[in-house]
């Protein structure tokens, strides 16, 4: 496939995968969005995260073997499976099986997204690509150490007391940890805004200095500097926007969130655009601008729908139009854009 076509497809691929979710997300209630909605599509990331970057979709090997759109529908439904089985068992346990989800279960899955990505990207699953030899155990000892490692970090440093007037609240599901919930969660995502925009660096200058000292191109060496440079650009960023004086969770979804899906478009529907034939920083620089963009269009676009249909209001306490912005875009259609820009790939492409 040469660019032209590669662009082409990118294009075509990523504007069905919006109207796609778009009308879903118009469809449904922003209450079932913003709730069960969220809850079940995003307890399905981390498994993709590890069939299409760690497995490459090319494991299990009889599904990867199959024709298109049998290969795709497989996939698909072992995701599902497994998000499935994550989402019953979060519900169950921090979620207290309540009728409707609360913010415990959601912040939960919501940071084990961003644990997972940091333990695939940067640390390049360390230390189990190194000592486990086998695809499918490597992929389930990385999914459960993805969860445990997020558990662990959800009971040290969320804490719900803001919510203890809520009817929901229940003190036995409060981690009582050592921040205001809101503030490790924001943090996550503002710290995947580095991570993405490194992948598209190649991860310069780290690379760069692992090129001139041997040790620091191996793991976990490599990953622990890119995560120090990682948590200094997060900072950066919190200092810029909320020591400005914004508000946390407008600081999450509209600028985090939204330049996360705008990396995720280029990185999931373009592959990166191998295309650009350029050194490092300059391609880097030209990606992130780029991703920038996508990302500003792509706000519009979401929020003037989100608008006119369902006239939320924007802002605290309840936030409702930034949580229907976040589902909409990052629960919804960049699920829905690994589906299509991975499983359904086709399998002359996807074996190339």
């Amino acid at each position: 496939m040469n660019a032209l076509q590669s662009l082409r497809r990118g294009v075509i691929a990523t504007a069905g995968a919006v109207f796609a979710s778009l009308f879903f997300c118009l469809l449904v209630s922003p209450e079932w969005l913003t709730g069960w909605g969220t809850v079940i599509l995003v307890a399905m990331v981390p498994a993709q995260i590890v069939i299409s970057l760690v497995w490459q979709s090319g494991y299990p090997k009889r599904l990867a073997d199959l024709p298109q759109p049998l290969r795709g529908l497989a996939f698909t439904g072992l995701n599902a499976l497994v998000g499935a089985a994550v989402a019953y068992l979060a519900w169950q346990t921090l979620g207290g099986g309540m009728d409707l989800p609360t913010p415990f279960l959601i912040m939960y899955l919501i940071f084990s997204v961003a644990v997972m990505l940091v333990l695939v990207v940067p640390l390049q699953c360390w230390p189990f690509a190194q000592t486990i030899c086998h695809p499918g155990l490597m992929g389930g000892a990385l999914l459960l150490a993805a969860y445990a490692l997020a558990y662990a970090l959800f009971r040290g440093l969320f804490d719900f007391g803001f919510l203890a007037e809520a009817p929901f609240y229940r003190p036995e599901l409060d981690p009582h940890g050592l921040f205001m919930a809101w503030i490790p969660l924001v943090f996550s995502i503002a710290m995947l805004v580095p991570v993405l925009g490194l992948v598209l660096f190649d991860f310069w200058p780290v690379s760069a200095l692992a090129g001139k000292v041997s040790l620091l191109g191996k793991q976990p060496v490599f990953g622990l500097l890119a995560l120090a440079l990682i948590v200094a650009v997060a900072g950066g960023l919190w200092t810029v926007f909320v020591g400005q004086g914004m508000d946390q969770v407008l600081f999450m979804v509209r600028i985090c969130v939204t330049v996360n899906f705008g990396y995720f478009i280029l990185l999931v529907m373009f592959d990166g655009v191998p295309a650009l034939k350029l050194p490092q920083p300059w391609r880097g620089l030209v990606l992130n601008g780029a991703a920038v963009g996508l990302a500003v269009t792509m706000l519009s676009l979401y929020e003037s729908l989100a608008l006119s249909h369902f006239a939320l209001p924007s802002g605290g306490p309840t936030y409702p139009l930034e949580l229907w912005l976040a589902s909409a875009m990052l629960a919804v259609t960049f699920p829905l854009m690994v589906v299509v820009g991975s499983y359904f790939k086709p399998v002359s492409v996807a074996r190339d």
